[in-house]
């Protein structure tokens, strides 16, 4: 398994029988910001899954390197915990094309395992077997279409669900807060809670999505802006660029006509 900036390339295939030779990118994951669901030396980053590898694959897959726990799946790195919604409707879209992936693995020797893997072109890493085969594209498209279709009863079902939900803890919380504001101290302070237009969130993945499209948004209005104040300036320089040509132009003819002796301003 050779190197690639920081990264470890895992020659695989789909499968015994199949020709192709994909690469997969491996290295341990570490970032600053820690995730209880992703933790540091039992995680595998993985860039380049195809899109036909799902859950069950990966774990099978990998399993020969340890006992793997879960597999995540993003549409680009990102070290947040990802958001897990109980519904069959309200769930975020499926990824399309390649992948990022990470592994978690029950204990470290996994991810020692997994990036001490030996492969190469000739031997590459089988990614599916007879036990766990990879779904093919039709039966893919025939279970994506399945799924997509709408149960009004149960999609109602699951509406009235969310909102008794919703309502029974907004209630909670809206009475703690009463509680504790309304509650002195000893010396008669009373405790100020965080409440008005920005209570504050949880960092989600489908929140931080939100946030870095208004950032993009943000981004692209102060480059256009930035790009029409370039040219109102350039604009000014060469009006006064002209306008100090043509003061030098007719200095000089001032000076042409005072020596000449033939100067008549009227």
């Amino acid at each position: 398994m050779e190197e690639c900036v920081g990264f470890k390339v895992l020659p695989v295939k789909a499968n015994e029988n199949s020709k192709a030779i994909r690469h997969l990118f491996l290295k341990m994951h570490i970032t600053r910001e820690k995730c209880a669901q992703k933790p540091e030396y039992q995680t595998l980053f993985v860039i380049g899954v195809p899109e036909f590898c799902d859950q069950k694959i990966m774990k099978h897959a990998f399993r020969r390197c340890g006992k793997v726990k879960s597999v995540y799946f993003h549409s680009e790195p990102t070290p947040i915990e990802q958001e897990i919604l109980p519904s069959k409707y309200f769930i975020p879209k499926s990824i399309k094309g390649f992948k990022v992936a990470y592994i978690v693995f029950a204990h470290t020797s996994g991810l020692e395992n997994a990036l001490s893997l030996k492969c190469t072109e000739s031997e590459p890493f089988i990614l599916s077997t007879q036990s766990a085969p990879i779904t093919n594209i039709v039966n893919r498209w025939c279970e994506n279409y399945n799924n997509n279709i709408v149960d009004e009863k149960e999609l109602q079902s699951e509406i009235d669900t969310y909102m008794l939900k919703y309502d029974k803890t907004s209630a909670a919380r809206i009475q703690t807060e009463k509680e504790t504001v309304d509650n002195e101290d000893e010396d008669g302070w009373k405790t100020v809670t965080k409440k008005g237009r920005n209570p504050g969130f949880a960092r989600k993945e489908v929140i931080k999505n939100n946030i870095m499209k208004n950032e993009a948004k943000k981004k692209i209005k102060k480059t256009l802006k930035n790009f029409y104040r370039f040219q109102i300036k350039e604009t000014k320089i060469n009006q006064l660029m002209e306008l100090r040509n043509k003061f030098d132009n007719d200095k000089s003819k001032i000076e042409l006509l005072k020596q000449s002796r033939k100067f008549k301003p009227f």
